[in-house]
């Protein structure tokens, strides 16, 4: 299947779960406030005023957390659902219906608003190409400008990742590209696309753009801090996500 069928195929699935998944995150699950919003605030390191592209901003739940730290965000998303449930939940937030595996229409944006801060959280891996989305960061951030990312952590928690045998953890084709179809929360009616790729991957693309990682977190939390049955409350040893934040040489003018 080409590229952009899955791509489009991808679009339509969140497009009929926009709604289902907006009741169930909110303004984020315990997932994301145990372990991803606090990381990105970390790794952002707002002062307040900071421009933000909330890059995959899904329902808004993180771009009105960043708000509420005293940042202005502009939140993009291939769902026009997704849109629609972040323009009901949120004030004082601009969002648009925007694909980004779509180099054209993100240079059209950086040419009208460039960013202090480009954040993609929970997103890259459901993205069919993040090539396009990652060569256009030059244009999209300000010389100083930091591009944070959070994904599930390819090693720990991917399709390929079986927790068995008891008190084990399986992991095989791991250093493979793969696409799967998964259910990743519980009672989530409709199945959606996942696209699997090694950390190196990611990194070495951002190399390639001439940009530095300067930040890089792991985060495993207190149990106690997560529902009792959940995953990684019985393993709080293993990191189930991975926030870096990546700068061009300029930042260091």
């Amino acid at each position: 299947m080409k590229k952009e069928d899955v791509n489009k195929e991808c679009q339509q699935i969140w497009e009929d779960l926009g709604p289902w998944w907006d009741a169930s995150v909110e303004d984020g699950d315990y997932f994301h406030r145990a372990f991803v919003f606090p990381n990105i605030e970390k790794l952002l390191d707002l002062r307040g005023g900071e421009l933000i592209l909330d890059a995959g901003c899904g329902n808004g739940a993180l771009s009105r957390y960043m708000t509420k730290k005293g940042a202005e965000v502009f939140g993009v998303d291939f769902s026009s659902s997704l849109i629609k449930q972040a323009e009901e939940r949120s004030q004082g937030i601009q969002y648009e219906k925007m694909d980004l595996t779509d180099g054209a229409k993100l240079r059209k944006l950086a040419q009208f608003k460039t960013f202090d801060r480009v954040v993609c959280s929970m997103v890259l891996h459901d993205m069919s190409n993040i090539c396009p989305f990652f060569e256009s960061l030059q244009f999209l951030m300000k010389p100083k400008g930091y591009f944070v990312f959070s994904i599930p952590h390819p090693c720990f928690n991917s399709p390929f990742v079986l927790f068995e045998p008891q008190g084990c953890l399986t992991v095989k084709n791991y250093i493979h590209m793969e696409t799967s179809k998964l259910l990743s929360k519980p009672g989530q009616p409709i199945e959606q696309l996942v696209f699997h790729r090694p950390i190196q991957e990611y990194f070495n693309l951002l190399i390639a753009q001439g940009m530095i990682m300067t930040g890089f977190e792991e985060p495993c939390v207190d149990p106690k801090m997560l529902p009792e049955k959940s995953l990684w409350a019985q393993r709080p040893e293993i990191p189930p996500a991975l926030i870096s934040r990546w700068v061009f040489p300029s930042q260091f003018l």
